[in-house]
């Protein structure tokens, strides 16, 4: 969903995030929020995804126009995570508890590999790929959770499907 620079001011805001904590967590460049957020220009695709998603996994829900104007809320997190990254054969694995319940997320090479536009040869380099985006694949496994769709017992596989159209 694409937001307005005024949702992006409000939600820093609610986050108390300066525009560099923003560009950190969505690896992005400062000076791709601070264009945006003054109506200079609008961020590239893959980069609005970026910016949209970190500030989701950050606890802000964004509310679409319906009449009385666009928004910005906290929304209930309900997604813990661990930072400790793994790997199993060519896929990237994360450790994350959706209400309580604990979940295998599995990331495939190819996700990774398109995601960055490039051919990650080495396990090591998956692995920053997953590190550098981490929101975008947390929200992605939480709405995967959520949905039902794409869990087992205790793996959730991301798909393409999963990620925000420009994602890729």
């Amino acid at each position: 969903m694409p937001i307005s620079p005024s949702q992006c001011r409000a939600a820093r805001a609610l986050l108390d995030w300066s525009q560099d904590q923003l560009a950190e967590n969505a690896q992005v460049a400062r000076a791709t929020i601070a264009d945006f957020e003054r109506n200079a220009r609008v961020p590239m695709r893959n980069n609005m995804v970026s910016i949209v998603s970190s500030l989701e996994a950050a606890g802000i829900a964004f509310i679409s126009e319906n009449g009385e104007g666009a928004g910005v809320r906290f929304r209930k997190v309900e997604l813990e995570y661990s930072n400790t990254v793994r790997t199993r054969n060519q896929d990237v694995l994360l450790s994350v508890r959706y209400r309580g319940k604990p979940y295998r997320v599995v990331i495939p090479r190819e996700v990774t590999d398109d995601i960055d536009r490039t051919n990650h040869r080495t396990t090591d380099q998956r692995v920053k790929a997953v590190q550098n985006r981490l929101p975008m694949f947390l929200r992605a496994a939480e709405e995967a959770i959520i949905s039902g769709q794409y869990a087992t017992a205790e793996e959730v596989v991301l798909h393409h499907d999963l990620f925000p159209a420009g994602t890729f």
